[in-house]
């Protein structure tokens, strides 16, 4: 798949978990920013190509791009097993329920880059796979922070209850406000859909519940605001 935009490009560049093909630059970029994606690329082994606008926007199926490009390959998924081997003892994790929207993923995806979530697991049915729009959506964290995938969310919680964490639903009548929650050294939320919320089954094996307190009349938040705001509140709760 073809990520595009130069802050998608540049965190691929940076990134330690997934590395770009190539890079394809078009002659709409100016000298200096090509000549600076250029010698990274170099520095990497990357090989990047220029090509006129027009091939550019053929190669990447983008219409009025910005003519920075990235080709990649399959996108690695982190082994789960290996993954939480290596967590630290201190950890927070997003188990996604359910999360098809690619815009919502990557949302989620920044908001767990930006305050420290170490990882995020999605289930390999009714999820949205990692996607060109969804590094797009994520400004680039989407080649920072592991990803997952897993067969059984409801077995993957009691996986990860046997491994120190306790688990608790983001709900909107959830048990305890998250801004006074005691969280414990290993910490997991997991995130439904706005459609359907968590799966009984799934919901039935955490240990709690939060919510985040609202003003009267209002519903519900985005889930991709949600996570932000819990993962913001998480890593301040953990560092005292």
């Amino acid at each position: 798949m073809w990520i595009t935009g130069r802050h998608p490009v540049e965190e691929l560049l940076a990134s330690t978990r997934q590395k770009p093909l190539r890079l394809l630059l078009s002659g709409s970029v100016s000298p200096e920013v090509k000549k600076g994606l250029a010698g990274r690329a170099s520095v990497l082994g990357i090989p990047c190509l220029a090509c006129p606008k027009e091939e550019w926007e053929r190669r990447t199926g983008e219409r009025g791009g910005p003519g920075i490009a990235a080709e990649l390959g399959e996108y690695r998924y982190a082994d789960f097993h290996e993954w939480v081997a290596a967590l630290p003892g201190r950890a927070t994790v997003f188990l996604l329920d359910g999360i098809t929207d690619p815009h919502n993923l990557g949302a989620i995806l920044r908001s767990a880059r930006a305050f420290g979530v170490d990882g995020v697991i999605v289930p390999k049915d009714r999820s949205c796979p990692v996607t060109a729009a969804v590094f797009r959506a994520s400004a680039g964290a989407a080649a920072h922070v592991p990803i997952a995938q897993v067969t059984n969310l409801a077995r993957t919680v009691e996986t990860l209850q046997e491994d120190g964490f306790w688990l608790y639903a983001a709900e909107e009548e959830g048990e305890t406000d998250i801004s006074t929650m005691k969280p414990a050294t290993r910490t997991g939320i997991i995130l439904g859909s706005e459609e359907h919320g968590i799966r009984k089954l799934v919901r039935e094996k955490c240990d709690g519940s939060v919510r985040i307190p609202m003003e009267p009349g209002v519903d519900s938040l985005n889930v991709g605001v949600t996570a932000g705001i819990l993962a913001f509140h998480l890593r301040n709760l953990m560092a005292k």
